[in-house]
């Protein structure tokens, strides 16, 4: 029986030992979290016993020396004419100029991967990388040009690829979210985003009718309503409640007569005391938070949800902005009876979606692609025609077969001719194709 039991515990504790680590990037400012087993993520702070949670998001280099200082340090230093200062790292690593230093040209990318490596060296002493399971690094905007940086920046940094992932914040916020209490998001939840950019108002919705949920987001960005220091202005009393006015403007017309259990208010642009009125009708009926770091949080939620899904999350499907909206497959003959074969899944970002598989043709140069969207519309079948496909008798045709997505409305397709052993030798031929889910 000891034996036994000794073995139970080995199982139960296995996860225990793995780390999860969460990385949010942005221009101004980033942050990583770090999460063991099954606790809660923790965000550690700049300096012991504070909460400065906010990492400036630059590099600094030291003058005559090979000396690289990051965030708050580079920061200083820069201020102080003691360092040459790179910021924007984000922006500069998407229009991929060289960036000079002192006369010597850096990539930009290789820039970006240093700050990366600092910030985890951050974690060394509480999240030792050889026993990190999974990494997620989230984004405003993962569109295909800042995927294709992430992946180099993993290349660079020598990380191991199949344990980095990458999400967008509205992905980061619904792992967050679902990981609350029941009585925060026991309706909508509304996040409001406030940064030098703008304010970014997002609503998210779960529809229980549906199996599994399906959750939805709303998003809103008003560009024109920008933090402000109104510390020490003229009339800064007036300056403050005419923003209030504004902000109570935009919360009262995106959620009158709408459900809406919890408002998170995130960024710094919240700090003071200037949206008092605002946060008075917050509170009415609703939880109300503040807070910097609801997005690595939630990218640490994210990583740990790539290996010991929750059950709170194994009952919803997000459908996000870079989710794929519909269910891919091939109507397949296995056994002798016709079958369905799933290629790739609603719910999945569409950068994380694809397939590969071997298939044999029947007689005949056409394959049909089921898609079938989550929006309630009809499947539809989309014809592939393999023009020039050498003819061969029944099942002495095997292809390849390998689809991606190019957008999160895009399929690609690429199928190669594989031939048949010695019998029939691979033609050498390869179609391409792509079609846009409607």
């Amino acid at each position: 029986m000891a034996a036994i039991g000794s073995i139970k515990n080995m199982i139960n504790n296995a996860g225990k030992d793995r780390y999860y680590i969460g990385i949010d990037l942005s221009d101004e400012f980033s942050q990583v979290s770090y999460a063991c087993g099954s606790e809660e993520p923790v965000t550690p702070s700049l300096i012991a016993g504070t909460d400065r949670l906010c990492i400036p998001t630059m590099l600094a280099k030291k003058y005559g020396e090979s000396t690289w200082t990051y965030g708050e340090e580079a920061l200083e230093l820069s201020s102080a004419d003691e360092a040459f200062p790179v910021d924007r790292l984000v922006e500069r690593a998407r229009n991929g100029r060289p960036v000079e230093v002192e006369t010597v040209d850096y990539n930009p990318v290789d820039l970006l991967a240093l700050f990366i490596r600092k910030c985890l060296s951050r974690l060394y002493s509480k999240a030792p990388l050889e026993k990190v399971a999974a990494i997620v690094i989230t984004v405003e905007e993962p569109d295909e040009q800042m995927i294709a940086i992430l992946g180099q920046v993993v290349k660079t940094l020598r990380l191991k690829p199949e344990r980095v992932f990458f999400q967008s914040h509205s992905e980061s916020a619904y792992h967050f979210i679902m990981h609350q209490s029941m009585d925060v998001r026991s309706a909508d939840v509304c996040i409001c985003d406030l940064r030098s950019g703008g304010l970014k108002l997002t609503l998210f919705s779960e529809n229980i009718q549906t199996r599994p949920h399906v959750v939805i987001m709303q998003e809103r960005i008003y560009e024109d309503f920008v933090p402000e220091d109104l510390e020490g202005v003229k009339n800064a009393e007036g300056r403050k409640n005419k923003k209030d006015t504004e902000f109570y403007q935009i919360l009262y017309g995106n959620l009158d007569g709408r459900r809406v259990s919890a408002v998170y208010l995130l960024g710094d642009g919240f700090e003071g005391d200037w949206c008092s009125e605002s946060l008075k009708y917050i509170c009415k009926g609703r939880r109300a938070f503040k807070g910097n770091n609801l997005f690595s949080k939630g990218a640490c939620y994210g990583a740990r949800e790539k290996l010991e899904p929750s059950d709170a999350e194994k009952m919803c499907v997000f459908l996000g902005e870079d989710k794929l909206k519909a269910n891919i497959g091939m109507s397949v003959v296995r056994s002798g009876e016709e079958a369905y074969m799933a290629l790739l899944d609603a719910g999945r970002n569409w950068y994380d979606s694809a397939k590969e598989c071997e298939l044999m043709m029947d007689p005949g140069d056409r394959l049909d692609f089921i898609v079938t969207p989550l929006n309630g519309k009809n499947p539809k079948v989309v014809p592939m025609y393999l023009t020039g496909l050498p003819r061969r008798q029944r099942r002495a045709t095997r292809i390849h077969l390998k689809l991606s997505m190019l957008s999160e409305t895009k399929v690609n397709v690429i199928v190669t001719d594989m031939g048949f052993g010695e019998i029939f030798p691979p033609s050498g031929l390869e179609w391409e194709s792509s079609f846009v889910i409607s």
